[in-house]
């Protein structure tokens, strides 16, 4: 055989076992190669499939307060406003005792924009786990391999639904780079979710460190829909978006039929967090129903001995450290440029500044969604808004506001 047939005869035997490559992990490089680009990633959606809907409806808007009863003054909602459009925000809102002081967004876009969410995900993930909790389907020490069965085999059956939801399972991360061959874009773009988290192994103790770890988000997935038993997307809608009056929200499948990607990426407009928000402020109350115990709202937001600034799945402004921890492993930590004017700051995070902000004292909920850019000041924009509340005049105390 001549060399110029070996060489031939090998590219084809690779040219072929490429082409079998691609073939058998078609979803993945599909995906891979339609994703959008950085900046439209939060608008453009509609290129990743399958998805389940939680809902399909447009909601009316929050009512909005009259001039004459904002209760901030217009001064810090024009300087909030100012701050938000600095980032290139597509929508920054601001409610208050209920009714929408502020509603901004960018040309083009509106209440019916629907916005991808990244990381806040976790954040709804958190409180669909306690809503779990609360009708008693599941228990804080629930041990996890009840739902992810080959845990059972070995020091993972000693991880609880509490490490889920406070980051502290000592499950080990999920590599992350930008190539394709990445196990983290495997997990963003590829299928069989549950076969990756089962077979991730232990890198800690559990019970011992704090790691913000996409993997114990997906793994509450297997949790709650293994106690529930529905999909995900059901569960939300029947205990949380119905409940609540929500609008449009979907979340991506790893498959036909499969695993809803519960670590990140739930799509809905901007109305639908606000209420989320609200339903927090008033102690789990929504439309006059208890959605939530009061004692599980409560339980969200305590901190732990591992990071007292992190509770269940949502981040605490208190108390302030001058840094807030990111994992204890790796010692990563991020600035906080200084101290919230309230001690009950909650917020849900998504990557680079997407943002649902909860101050139960204040009656204050306010959302950011907009151009990735990890400067966003979570402390600049709340004082702003909390050095402009006003005292309460007669005629708003006479109207109830």
């Amino acid at each position: 055989m001549t060399k110029k047939r070996l060489v031939n005869n090998f590219l084809l035997i690779f040219l072929l076992t490429l082409i079998i490559y691609v073939v058998n992990d078609y979803s993945f490089w599909h995906r891979w190669f339609s994703q959008p680009k950085a900046e439209d990633i939060l608008t453009n959606y509609s290129w990743y499939s399958p998805v389940e809907k939680i809902s399909d409806e447009l909601k009316p808007p929050v009512e909005k307060a009259i001039e004459g009863e904002k209760t901030i003054s217009q001064t810090a909602l024009n300087k909030a406003e100012a701050y938000a459009r600095q980032f290139d925000s597509i929508a920054f809102l601001v409610v208050r005792n209920g009714r929408t002081e502020l509603e901004a967004y960018k040309d083009g876009y509106s209440h019916r924009t629907i916005i991808d969410s990244q990381s806040m995900h976790k954040g709804l993930l958190g409180i669909a786990t306690i809503i779990a909790l609360d009708q008693k389907l599941i228990a804080l020490d629930t041990p996890v391999a009840k739902y992810i069965p080959k845990w059972a085999k070995d020091e993972r059956q000693n991880i609880t639904v509490e490490h889920l939801l406070n980051m502290s399972s000592g499950l080990s991360q999920i590599p992350y780079d930008t190539h394709p061959f990445s196990a983290g874009q495997r997990l963003f773009f590829g299928e069989h979710l549950d076969k990756m988290i089962a077979n991730l192994a232990l890198s800690n103790k559990p019970g011992e460190y704090f790691d913000f770890n996409h993997a114990n988000s997906q793994a509450l997935h297997s949790v709650i829909t293994g106690a529930a038993k529905m999909s995900y997307a059901a569960f939300i809608r029947k205990y949380l978006w119905v409940p609540l009056n929500n609008g449009f929200a979907q979340v991506r499948l790893d498959k036909d039929n499969g695993t809803a990607k519960t670590f990140c990426c739930i799509q809905m407009r901007p109305m639908s967090w606000i209420r989320l928000g609200m339903m927090i402020v008033n102690g789990g109350q929504s439309q006059g129903s208890q959605v939530i115990s009061k004692n599980w709202i409560e339980k969200l937001s305590q901190g732990t001995l591992q990071n007292p600034n992190f509770g269940y799945h949502v981040w605490l402004g208190s108390p302030y450290l001058g840094t807030r921890l990111i994992s204890e492993p790796s010692k990563k930590r991020r600035p906080v440029s200084s101290k919230f004017l309230a001690n009950d700051v909650i917020y849900i995070e998504g990557r680079g500044g997407q943002r649902l902000y909860i101050i139960p004292s204040k009656d204050l909920v306010v959302y950011r969604a907009g151009r990735i850019d990890f400067s966003w000041d979570d402390a600049k924009i709340i004082n702003i808004l909390i050095n402009g509340i006003r005292p309460l005049s007669k005629s708003l105390i006479n109207s109830g506001v």
